[in-house]
């Protein structure tokens, strides 16, 4: 994951904290040399609600807020536990495309997700003003997650006509997903492995 470290706390958006959401202790892949976690997997370090080290925690995790942390374009009730998204802000390596890209990992349930209407338009917008957006399905443990990016013709086509269009492309393209082959994720860093 090409997220985008944030360590200075002050810049998240106010009133917004985890709470007891431990999607990004679950869900992503950690390969730094400091800790390393496949995806899918808990870390062994993560308990009800907190984390026991989290005093300690190593910098991949001190640094990283996933992107309902980081900005208000993501609506307030898009916390990842109890909306199923978990949105990562990535760094763009694509010209045509703002600096920033937009990851959006469906955790939930994906299919009652890409109905949401409230989706539909983030994504919408994001797609109309050259941001990268990529919807994602977590694979199996260990596994690396599906991603298309939703910078499409069908998507573009779609969103001039109705919500309604768009809500058939992203369920087009969800299958799409579903149908995805897994890959194994091979670590690149080895000898702190919090995987559970």
């Amino acid at each position: 994951m090409n997220s985008i470290p944030q360590a200075n706390a002050e810049l998240l958006v106010r009133a917004r904290e985890c709470g007891e959401c431990q999607v990004c202790c679950i869900t992503p892949v950690i390969d730094s040399p400091d800790i390393q976690k496949v995806c899918g997997s808990p870390c062994r370090h993560s308990l009800r609600g907190g984390c026991d080290i989290y005093e300690t925690r190593p910098h991949a995790c001190r640094d990283f807020y996933c992107g309902w942390r980081r900005s208000r374009d993501f609506p307030d009730d898009w916390r990842p536990d109890r909306s199923g998204i978990f949105a990562v802000l990535e760094v763009n390596t694509l010209p045509q495309f703002k600096p920033l890209a937009v990851a959006l990992n469906l955790v939930g349930n994906p299919l009652k997700t890409v109905r949401r209407p409230d989706f539909i338009d983030f994504v919408v917008k994001r797609v109309r003003n050259d941001v990268a957006v990529y919807l994602m399905l977590p694979g199996p443990k260990g596994m690396l997650s599906a991603r298309l990016q939703l910078n499409n013709p069908p998507i573009m086509e779609a969103a001039a006509k109705s919500r309604a269009d768009v809500r058939i492309v992203l369920e087009m393209l969800l299958k799409r997903l579903v149908a995805h082959p897994t890959t194994p994720y091979v670590m690149e860093n080895s000898g702190h492995d919090v995987s559970t």
